[in-house]
C-alpha cells in the first residue's frame, strides 16, 4: 500500500511531468488539463458528501448542490485557471421559486454552474442518473427531482407533478432545456428547446430565467485536443413570467425565450479561433 508522503509525491511528480512536456504538446497539456478537471470534480464530490449529513441534520438538504457548485469553481481556478464574470447577478437573488434554465455544451458547464447555483436549488433529471456513482449520490443526497421518461405517464402530467414538488418545498428547479450538450460546427448557436422546462413552470405559475453562457469554443475544444484557462462570460436575463401561460401560447413563450438567449450568445461570446492557423 503507498503511504500518503509517498502518493502525494507521485502527484507532484505527475503534475510537474505534465505541466512541462505540455508546453511543447497540445495534446499533452489536454491530457493534463482533461486529469486535473477529473481530480477538481471528484474532490468537489468528496467534501459535499463528507458535509452533507451536517447540511440534512440542519436542514438544508437542498444546498447540497450549492456546496457542491462553490466548492468545484473554487478548485477550478486554481487548478483550471477558469474565472466566470456574471452580468444581471440581482436575477439570482430572488427568494422566490424559479426554473432556471441554460445552454448546454459540455461537462464543463459545471464550471459556470458552480458559479452561478443558487441556494436551495436543484437539477431535475431522469430516473437513470441517479444510480451514476458520485453523481447520482449527490443528486440523491442533494433532493434532486428525478422523472421516469419511460412511464405513461403523459409530459405534462409528469411535470406537473414535479410542480407540486417545487412549490410544497419553496425550491428553484434547474434545467438544460435543449436536453443534450453539443457543439456547433458554424458559430455559437442553440439546438431547439424541449417543453419540458416550460411545462413545469406554467403549471407551478413561477417564472423561468433564462443563464446564456458564452461559446466554449476557446476554452475547450477536443476535437482539436485544445482546452485553456480564461473567462466565461454569463448573462442572466430578466424572469420571464409564467402565471398566465396557457397551452395556445406556449409555442410561442418557448420561441421568444430561445431567440433571446441565442442572440445574447452571439453577443457575449468571442470571435472564435482558426484551430488550422495554430496547428
Amino acid at each position: 500500500m503507498v503511504s500518503f508522503p509517498s502518493g502525494l509525491m507521485y502527484f507532484v511528480g505527475l503534475e510537474v511531468i505534465l505541466s512541462v512536456f505540455g508546453k511543447f504538446s497540445n495534446k499533452i497539456h489536454f491530457i493534463g488539463r482533461m486529469f486535473n478537471f477529473a481530480l477538481t470534480t471528484m474532490a468537489a464530490c468528496t467534501i459535499s458528501i463528507c458535509c452533507s449529513p451536517i447540511l440534512i441534520i440542519m436542514g438544508s438538504r437542498t444546498n447540497i448542490n450549492w456546496l457542491t457548485g462553490r466548492v468545484f469553481y473554487f478548485l477550478s481556478r486554481f487548478f483550471l485557471g477558469f474565472t466566470v464574470e456574471i452580468e444581471g447577478q440581482e436575477h439570482l437573488d430572488s427568494k422566490s421559486p424559479y426554473v432556471f434554465i441554460g445552454n448546454h455544451q459540455s461537462y464543463f458547464d459545471i464550471v459556470w454552474l458552480g458559479a452561478t447555483f443558487p441556494k436551495k436549488s436543484v437539477i431535475l433529471s431522469k430516473k437513470s442518473v441517479k444510480y451514476f456513482p458520485f453523481v447520482g449520490w449527490l443528486m440523491i443526497l442533494g433532493d434532486d427531482i428525478f422523472i421516469n421518461r419511460g412511464s405513461k405517464q403523459s409530459t405534462s402530467d409528469m411535470f406537473k407533478k414535479a410542480s407540486e414538488i417545487l412549490l410544497a418545498k419553496k425550491i428553484n428547479v434547474f434545467f438544460f432545456p435543449e436536453g443534450t450538450r453539443g457543439t456547433h460546427k458554424l458559430g455559437p448557436s442553440l439546438f431547439p428547446f424541449k417543453k419540458g422546462a416550460f411545462l413545469l413552470a406554467r403549471h407551478a405559475k413561477v417564472p423561468i430565467v433564462p443563464l446564456v453562457v458564452s461559446d466554449f469554443h476557446n476554452i475547450q475544444n477536443p476535437k482539436n485536443w485544445w482546452s485553456t484557462g480564461g473567462t466565461i462570460k454569463l448573462r442572466v436575463l430578466p424572469p420571464i413570467p409564467m402565471d398566465k401561460a396557457t397551452d395556445e401560447n406556449l409555442d410561442d413563450t418557448i420561441k421568444k425565450t430561445w431567440e433571446s438567449m441565442h442572440s445574447t450568445l452571439l453577443e457575449i461570446s468571442p470571435p472564435r479561433i482558426d484551430f488550422k492557423k495554430l496547428n
